[in-house]
C-alpha cells in the first residue's frame, strides 16, 4: 500500500512525458504531484522552507543544465529521493543516506518507476503476497 502523504515533484520539458510519468504514479497510488517544466521552478521550489519533497523525477537533461547539476552531485536538503531519467550517460553521483539516486538509461516505464517506489515506499510486510497481473489473469481462466 503506497503512502499517500508523499509528496513527488516531476521535471521534464516535455508536457506529455510530465503527464505520462503523473498517471503512471496516480495508477501507484500517488496523488501529491507538481509537475514541472524547467530548473527554474525546481529551484524555486526547493528554495522554499517548507516539507521536503520525498521524491524528484527529474529528465537527465534538465539535471545536467545549468542550476539543475545539484542533483547529480549532492543531496540536496529539499528533496529525499532523485530518480534521473533519459538516454544520456550520466557522470557518477555521490550518494548521501537517505538519498536514493537511480539513474536510468532511457525513457522511464511503469515497471521501472513501480520498482523506484518500491525501495523508497515498500509495501507493508503485513499486507501479504503480491500477486502478479498476468498470474491473476490465468488463475481467472477455466482449467482446461
Amino acid at each position: 500500500m503506497p503512502t499517500k502523504a508523499l509528496t513527488i515533484l516531476i521535471a521534464d520539458e516535455q508536457h506529455l512525458q510530465r503527464l505520462h510519468i503523473e498517471k503512471m504514479l496516480n495508477q501507484l497510488g500517488y496523488y501529491r504531484i507538481v509537475p514541472v517544466q524547467t530548473v527554474e521552478e525546481v529551484l524555486i521550489l526547493t528554495d522554499i522552507p517548507a516539507e521536503p519533497f520525498d521524491v524528484l523525477v527529474i529528465h537527465a537533461g534538465l539535471a545536467a543544465s545549468a542550476g539543475g547539476e545539484w542533483v547529480l552531485r549532492q543531496q540536496h536538503p529539499q528533496v529525499r529521493h532523485v530518480l534521473v531519467y533519459a538516454d544520456q550517460d550520466l557522470e557518477p553521483a555521490v550518494s548521501l543516506a537517505p538519498l536514493v539516486l537511480m539513474r536510468l538509461p532511457g525513457a522511464l516505464d511503469s515497471v521501472a518507476l513501480e520498482h523506484f517506489m518500491g525501495i523508497i515506499d515498500p509495501p507493508s510486510p503485513v499486507s501479504g503476497l503480491r500477486v502478479l497481473p498476468w498470474l491473476r489473469e490465468l488463475a481467472r481462466s477455466p482449467a482446461v
